[in-house]
């Protein structure tokens, strides 16, 4: 290989690295709400297409952005982040930074060689930013995200590892993973109330509401450019004060910990219909050909629920998404995602 090629594969690894440590050394001195993340199908007894992800987040304290100084808490780069959005003057606003990784696999990992009808071997890491504003009846986040999906995304590894510990199969293919390539994406998302009942008075379940909104998701950028929507019902208490914290963007998690003051239990359904305009987790470079073609219209159902209990929160859902490309013999795939959070 070109000497020239792997030195600057090792740079953008090692920027890389430096900005991941040098943000995440920053957030205790902001405070805000710490997040962990853990995505995996083996509660399906699956191994197959989206397989596991793991996500590093951190979302600050939110300040009514018609102070002045909500604008000057945020480093340069988040300031000009905020200003890609619509101009609201009566919410709240946050911003915040995510480490990640993710990875894909053919439905069987047990096949040593390649395996053209089948999606192949995928490993992406992200360091991503966002900006987000808070109402009670609408709300509005945007991301930044730098990546690298490849063998330096250490997927194989990570993957190798916990199935050892878990006694699963062992995967036997990632030498005929998508090669290396740095990615780059923007995403938007919008969530609009349409209904929200009164607070239920009574000897049970007093202050529950119910409420029924609508969210608008677009990702652009060469890891993949897609647009959805959908509906999402909750049913808990203290609603308004937690909308728009939800979010089908991977890893993101509003800061409940500040939005929800003692015990709150919050139920969710999620429906989402979309159109792929491209993937690279399955059109990206591989050391073989490949025969699958992108299925470009898709659709999601999440269940779930948000448990914030003083400065802790728990968010817990199972997810299922249907077939990612044409020659996909199972018409619906399902993980399980669990975030833990904390107060800072």
């Amino acid at each position: 290989m070109n000497k020239a090629l792997v030195s600057n594969k090792n740079t953008y690894c090692s920027i890389y690295f430096l900005l991941s440590i040098s943000l995440l050394t920053y957030l205790p001195v902001q405070a805000g709400q710490l997040s962990i993340q853990f995505e995996n199908d083996g509660l399906f007894a699956s191994d197959g297409n989206y397989t596991n992800g793991f996500a590093l987040a951190w979302e600050s304290k939110t300040l009514q952005n018609y102070q002045p100084q909500y604008k000057s808490s945020m480093p340069l780069l988040f300031q000009w982040q905020h200003s890609m959005r619509f101009p609201l003057n009566k919410n709240k606003s946050a911003w915040g930074v995510k480490v990640s990784q993710r990875m894909w696999t053919p439905n069987d990992i047990g096949i040593t060689g390649s395996q053209n009808n089948d999606r192949p071997y995928v490993g992406l890491v992200e360091l991503e930013s966002h900006t987000a504003d808070y109402g009670s009846f609408f709300s509005q986040k945007n991301w930044l995200a730098l990546g690298v999906i490849g063998p330096k995304a250490r997927a194989e590894r990570v993957q190798t590892k916990v199935h050892q510990v878990t006694g699963s199969t062992i995967p036997q293919g990632w030498q005929y993973q998508v090669e290396e390539q740095i990615t780059a994406q923007f995403a938007y998302e919008v969530d609009s109330l349409f209904y929200r009942n009164r607070k239920y008075r009574g000897k049970y379940f007093t202050n529950s509401q119910w409420e029924v909104s609508g969210f608008s998701h677009v990702a652009l950028g060469n890891l993949n450019t897609q647009a959805s929507l959908g509906l999402l019902f909750r049913w808990g208490t203290m609603l308004p004060n937690s909308f728009g914290r939800l979010s089908s963007h991977f890893g993101h998690i509003g800061n409940l910990t500040e939005a929800l003051h003692g015990s709150h239990l919050t139920t969710y359904v999620r429906l989402g219909l979309g159109y792929r305009f491209n993937d690279l987790s399955i059109e990206g470079s591989l050391p073989y050909d490949s025969l699958i073609e992108l299925q470009h219209k898709q659709a999601t159902a999440s269940i779930g629920f948000s448990w914030a209990l003083e400065d802790f929160a728990l968010t817990w859902s199972l997810n299922s998404y249907t077939r990612a490309y044409h020659s996909d013999i199972k018409p619906w795939h399902s993980y399980g995602s669990l975030t833990l959070s904390c107060a800072l």
